[in-house]
């Protein structure tokens, strides 16, 4: 009796949210230091040597990274906002993933759905449409799904000005296409947070009126006119 009392505690507790799964990776946080390049290197109140030394950094000391004003490095010297020479120091960069029990992808912009994830009439080519189509007035921010990295920013072919991200999420990698966009905002090697601004909706390439053609991919891009290849419904990530 007591165990069936428990189980039910715990189906309890979980239906309201108390018990959360185990956290995966969903956002990556960047973090810059300078590392000492010299064997003592003089930490000073203010931007220049006419302020007062308030301490002394050595060879291979590692601090956040705050800031330049001229040639002056701001840093974290103790809990205090310091300065030391720029000359001396050389600055790096620290990638943490944060964790939340879910991490999803969210809508990228706001527009009326005019044709599904599935099967098509072939009409404008394919029998299979790859991803969902959001109607909205020209000029609507467009933005990324999901932090990731810009692999591809251009125009070309059927999907005119265009932009595919690569994204991690729960360790699976996703591939999101962002189609016949009136302009490019990011360029190709970018890092983006999830959010950020890709573009506004347009009506380029093979496109019959402003909307966002949006897809996600799994692993890779595959693109097939007649069939879903590695895409899936972007519904599903949201």
């Amino acid at each position: 009796m007591k165990r069936k009392l428990f189980s039910l505690f715990c189906a309890v507790l979980l239906t309201v949210g108390i018990f959360t799964p185990a956290g995966t990776p969903a956002e990556a946080a960047t973090t810059y230091y300078v590392k000492v390049t010299t064997n003592s290197l003089n930490v000073r109140s203010g931007p220049g040597t006419t302020y007062a030394i308030v301490g002394s950094a050595k060879l291979g000391q590692s601090f956040k990274y705050l800031g330049v004003s001229g040639g002056w490095t701001k840093i974290n010297f103790n809990g205090t906002s310091r300065y030391v020479s720029s000359t001396y120091v050389k600055k790096y960069s620290v990638s943490t993933l944060s964790t939340t029990s879910t991490a999803k992808m969210i809508i990228p912009t706001k527009g009326t759905l005019t044709q599904k994830y599935g099967p098509a009439s072939g009409q404008y080519g394919y029998t299979f449409h790859n991803g969902i189509d959001l109607a909205a007035p020209r000029g609507t921010p467009v933005v990324s799904a999901a932090y990731g990295k810009v692999i591809v920013s251009r125009n070309y072919g059927a999907y005119g000005n265009h932009v595919m991200m690569s994204h991690q999420l729960n360790g699976q990698t996703y591939i999101t296409v962002y189609a016949h966009l009136d302009r490019l905002n990011v360029v190709t090697g970018q890092t983006l947070a999830k959010g950020a601004t890709i573009g506004t909706v347009g009506n380029t390439g093979n496109s019959f009126g402003n909307h966002l053609h949006f897809e996600v991919h799994r692993n890779s891009y595959v693109y097939s006119s007649s069939s879903p290849a590695n895409s899936i419904n972007p519904y599903t990530m949201f």
